[in-house]
């Protein structure tokens, strides 16, 4: 029940919280944990620490470099032309406000391709397809930048979300077990147009995954592998095996599901879940964990306890970063 900066590795085998944290002198910038029901107040209080220790090593490097540093090489700005950004801004803004509101992702993505073909075809009657095509960079940014500033203005001013939402209001939800006949255990879980099946294997003990690491850990009972296949967001591209995002998203959901899992005693086998996305529009890793839940209830492990996954988003105002809306 303490917090211990940088933990051996036998502090760690005790714990009940794993927290890594980034930051700068100023904020947080990263956090990864891992976690058996730790209550809010004690994270928080793991986070503040943790920002005191970051702080220490901030000033640390600041000394080093103030004693021995080299003059910082000059930055070419690749910033987006305030000029393109004004000139875009003043003609479509109103537009682009009420394009970003669709409901339906498919429709809102059309309405931003539309728009954009007409802020093209704008820049290339007023200034000649040359002149366009020098600016092309700086058009797309403006483009990419007033929806970005749309969105953030509609969610500050207006507290709704660009599908409709309200702040507090949650996607419609949808759960589904048993949807494979032949497997173990397999679940589907929609929240909004995000939907993820995922199947659960069991095996025996001897079927556990074999670690070659850096760490103590030499196998692994429960393995979680999250897919992301092109589909799910509307694209035809080439499978070629799980990338960063994959493998991050698989270990994310598998960190939230280690807890609640039965011990070697209660229950001796060897667990393998694997979510399948079948449908994107964001929190697929969260769909994950609740998709997995399901299937492993579906499959009759014994977990100790269901586990439900939701992202919050963050928006601040860039004028005064201390207005936000979570």
């Amino acid at each position: 029940n303490e917090i211990v900066i940088n933990p051996t590795l036998e502090q760690r085998e005790k714990s009940r919280l794993t927290l890594t944290v980034a930051g700068t002198l100023e904020k947080i910038t990263m956090i990864e944990a891992g976690a058996d029901e730790i209550p809010n107040d004690t994270m928080l209080e793991a986070i503040k620490k943790a920002h005191e220790e970051i702080k220490k090593i901030c000033y640390f490097i600041q000394n080093m470099k103030d004693e021995i540093g080299k003059p910082k090489f000059e930055y070419k700005s690749f910033a987006t032309d305030p000029e393109v950004y004004k000139e875009v801004e003043e003609n479509f803004k109103e537009r682009m406000y009420l394009d970003v509101q669709a409901t339906d992702k498919t429709v809102r993505d059309e309405n931003i391709e539309k728009i954009t073909e007409d802020i093209t075809n704008y820049f290339i009657e007023k200034y000649g397809e040359e002149a366009t095509e020098e600016k092309k960079t700086d058009i797309a940014d403006s483009i990419h930048d007033l929806e970005k500033a749309c969105v953030r203005e509609m969610i500050l001013e207006e507290h709704k979300r660009p599908d409709g939402r309200k702040i507090d209001e949650i996607r419609p939800l949808s759960c589904e077990v048993g949807v494979l006949p032949r497997v173990h255990g397999s679940a589907i879980f929609t929240r909004g147009q995000t939907q993820v099946m995922s199947v659960v294997t069991l095996g025996m003990k001897s079927e556990e995954q074999m670690l070659d690491g850096l760490d103590e850990e030499e196998t692994k009972r429960y393995m979680h592998q999250y897919n992301f296949p092109s589909y799910s967001v509307g694209e035809a591209r080439p499978s070629r095996g799980s990338g960063r995002r994959e493998v991050g998203h698989g270990a994310l959901a598998e960190k939230a599901l280690v807890p609640v899992l039965p011990s070697e005693e209660e229950f001796p086998y060897a667990i393998r879940v694997v979510s399948e996305v079948l449908s994107s529009n964001g929190s697929t890793s969260q769909a994950s964990i609740c998709g997995s839940t399901l299937a492993l209830m579906d499959a009759g492990v014994p977990i100790k306890k269901p586990v439900a996954g939701i992202s919050t988003g963050l928006v601040t105002d860039k004028k005064d970063p201390n207005r936000y809306i979570m």
